[in-house]
């Protein structure tokens, strides 16, 4: 008998096996997945994030000499940031603060290393669990909003939804790209698909308007507008645009209503009346959120070096709420220069790339046009220390990484021109 046994083939035995990649891609899977949960810091988030620069500095990643400004100008800008911390250190949080932002940043540069390769793939392994941590945040909104479980209140600020955020206006913008992804699904889905694709759009839709983020709301919808004409100008056909622009109009419809229905509850209303205003007591007038501004810039011009995290505050009374001022404030001179050429160029760049025929155009407009409209937003609040806002950097920067190197393929892969006789 086990003569006979020895004779017969042997059956391949089965095994589970994971390859490196997978465990790495996983691992940046998990953490943008569960990036839904920043109550507490260093949040899960972080916490992966930095087991995900562990891994891969281990296992290898490349750095391709078109990041190199990209790398440069952040560089820079935390320099400055090191800089002017040496006129507070002593102060309370200010060596934290800046600590924490030059972690942030790690992540940005992170995130376009990470892009620059196997680019189709990990755009949309990011786009998916962001996609997943965006239905997670609307479900909570919901929940808190109309107290449907015992810890509701917590997911609650001022009778705003910010679910596992700390804030509702860094919570709702979180929304947004999750949102553009799923409508440029719709786009591109027939009718069926499309049924799958409401839901969690109705979602993270919902989140963001309970969030009662004026800032958040105007972001969605410029984001929405940009991502849209931006596709539409990509479409392979007119009645490919056709239908885009027909979806688009569904969509804005199927939006009004959600938006009509959650209205007729009196809590929503009110609150709805009362954050819809253009101009809040917060904003104008002698104080105001806009007169502080000139006051901030009249700082920067007198101090090179900047006047450091959280001094103007102390001095005036209320944050900065510019993004751009807090550069120079925060950072000197030379991390506000950094933050305004690293924009500009971002900006350049992006629009030269983000139409260019790629497996992964879909995404890298989503990601470029919600990053747009944010940094338009960043001239009236501060998102430096946003961890979306540096994860979208990156991944502009990504984008742009790989569509150079794809121009350098195609180029090397023609014929050389012959010579014509003479």
């Amino acid at each position: 008998m086990s003569e006979v046994a020895a004779l017969r083939p042997a059956r391949p035995r089965r095994r589970f096996a994971v390859d490196a990649e997978s465990l790495r891609e996983g691992l940046v899977w998990i953490a943008v997945a569960s990036s839904f949960f920043v109550m507490f810091e260093p949040a899960a988030y972080d916490l992966l994030m930095i087991a995900a620069f562990v891994l891969f500095a281990f296992t290898g990643l490349k750095l391709p000499r078109t990041l190199l400004p990209f790398l440069l100008l952040v560089i820079l800008y935390q320099l400055g940031a090191v800089l002017t911390l040496t006129l507070v250190y002593d102060r309370p949080d200010t060596t934290k603060w800046t600590l924490v932002g030059i972690f942030l940043a790690i992540t940005g540069v992170f995130y376009c290393l990470f892009l620059a390769e196997r680019t189709a793939i990990r755009a949309n392994l990011i786009a998916n669990a962001w996609v997943i941590a965006g239905v997670i945040s609307g479900s909570l909104a919901i929940v808190g909003y109309f107290h449907l479980a015992p810890f509701s209140d917590s997911l609650l600020l001022f009778s705003r939804a910010k679910g596992a955020f700390k804030d509702p206006n860094v919570y709702a913008p979180h929304l947004v790209f999750p949102a553009l992804v799923l409508i440029q699904r719709l786009y591109s889905s027939d009718l069926k698909r499309s049924l799958l694709v409401l839901p969690p759009l109705g979602l993270i839709m919902a989140g963001v308007l309970l969030s009662f983020s004026r800032g958040s709301w105007g972001h969605l919808v410029a984001s929405a507008a940009l991502m849209t004409a931006l596709t539409v100008l990509v479409a392979p056909s007119p009645g490919r645009r056709a239908r885009i622009v027909v979806t688009c109009a569904a969509a804005v419809l199927a939006a009004a209503i959600l938006v009509i229905g959650l209205l007729q509850l009196p809590s929503v209303s009110s609150l709805f009346a009362e954050r819809a205003s253009l101009e809040q007591n917060y904003d104008v007038g002698h104080g105001g959120r806009f007169s502080n501004h000139i006051i901030g810039w009249r700082m920067a011009l007198d101090d090179p070096m900047g006047i450091g995290i959280y001094q103007f505050a102390v001095r005036v009374g209320a944050d900065v709420h510019n993004t751009y001022l807090n550069g120079f404030l925060s950072y000197g001179w030379l991390g506000g220069v950094s933050l305004l050429t690293l924009t500009l160029l971002t900006l350049v760049f992006g629009f030269r790339y983000v139409l260019a025929p790629t497996p992964w155009r879909a995404i890298f407009i989503c990601t470029f046009s919600t990053w747009v409209v944010l940094m338009i937003e960043a001239a009236v609040i501060d998102i430096d220390h946003w961890r979306h806002q540096w994860a979208l950097l990156g991944m502009t920067w990504g984008f742009i990484a790989a569509n150079i190197a794809q121009d350098w393929r195609a180029r090397d892969a023609r014929p050389p021109l012959r010579r014509a006789a003479g």
